[in-house]
């Protein structure tokens, strides 16, 4: 009967010394693992310009936020990368900028602008001539009823005209600046409010897409409840979500989900419908991510470039294995340390 004893001796003594100190041990495991997957990204980022001399949103957008989430976290990145990343994107495109305004010059098309005024949103850049370029082709682009389309479809991120129609008005209506640009961001953001509120979510890809758009253009209080409560209805009992609705559930899915919901619902802490949920999407992230920090997926996209390996983790399944361990951070460090004080390890 010893043994036991101090063994249980020991888990009280553990338990009050963690209660003491105000340590929460959800909290570490999700620090730390906000800050493997922080490496992988990173690296991942940093390597990317050595292999290609073109913008991707899998190894500049994605890993870009991860690091801004967990910056807000509390957790160090590497800021010198952060702006590195801005000034290749920069370097990428400043040769065609009046081709572009014209609404030219632009592989990926929408999508793509949408993505790169994403990365100097999220790398601090300010508005200036390169970002009134692509703000300008956006408005080229968009389609009589509203909408825009991706050029090409290479699930999961580049299939859902609705995710591409809401980065396409959020992102033009940010950057945009001057009278006259305004105005015409203003007048394309209300023809794609209308398209947006009416459209169907089929992958959940659209289904994020349209919460969000919901959110920036002005949706009701019942619309974005009821568009909340979709994303709710579409989890899985092992707390992730998947791509399709035939998919199992996946980090890049799960990432996004959490995400958008936690950046959608700042007081989801206090939501007793919605914390469990969260809870749930945590432990599944938290459950699968590998022990080099990073989140597998497999891609069911068709190649129409010939593979390079950036060296990062899962071979052929390496950028959507990065966009998904770039969603999987970015959504732990906003959903469970946002503010947190850092930790000494």
């Amino acid at each position: 009967m010893a043994k036991p004893l101090i063994a249980l001796t020991l888990s009280l003594l553990l338990l009050h010394l963690t209660l003491a100190h105000g340590e929460d041990v959800t909290s570490t495991k999700i620090r730390r693992a906000v800050e493997s997957g922080l490496r992988i990204v990173q690296k991942g980022a940093q390597n990317y310009p050595r292999n290609r001399d073109c913008f991707s949103c899998h190894h500049q957008t994605l890993p870009m936020l991860a690091m801004r989430e967990a910056r807000g976290a509390g957790i160090s990145i590497d800021e010198a990368l952060l702006k590195e990343q801005g000034q290749f994107i920069r370097n990428v495109f400043e040769d065609r900028l009046d081709s572009v305004s014209k609404g030219k010059s632009l592989g990926g098309r929408s999508l793509t602008a949408a993505y790169l005024l994403w990365s100097l949103e999220l790398g601090g850049m300010a508005k200036d001539d390169f970002s009134d370029a692509f703000v300008s082709y956006i408005l080229h682009q968009q389609k009589e009823d509203g909408h825009w389309v991706v050029q090409t479809n290479r699930p999961p991120s580049e299939e859902s005209i609705i995710h591409t129609t809401y980065l396409a008005t959020y992102y033009a209506e940010y950057f945009a600046r001057g009278k006259e640009l305004e105005q015409q961001v203003k007048a394309a953001c209300e023809k794609a409010r209308s398209w947006l509120f009416a459209s169907k979510a089929h992958s959940q890809e659209d289904f994020n897409g349209k919460f969000k758009a919901l959110l920036s253009l002005g949706g009701s209080p019942q619309q974005i409840s009821a568009a909340r409560q979709a994303l709710l209805m579409r989890q899985r009992e092992d707390g992730g979500w998947s791509q399709l609705p035939g998919m199992a559930s996946d980090a890049y899915a799960t990432g996004q989900t959490l995400h958008a919901l936690v950046a959608g619902s700042p007081a989801y802490e206090q939501d007793v419908k919605l914390l469990p949920a969260i809870n749930r999407a945590r432990s599944y992230l938290l459950r699968t991510q590998k022990k080099d920090g990073s989140w597998f997926v497999k891609s069911r996209s068709k190649p129409i470039q010939k593979f390079f390996d950036n060296g990062d983790p899962h071979g052929k399944d390496q950028f959507i294995s990065m966009a998904a361990t770039s969603w999987a951070t970015a959504a732990l460090a906003k959903a469970g340390l946002t503010q947190a004080p850092a930790t000494q390890d």
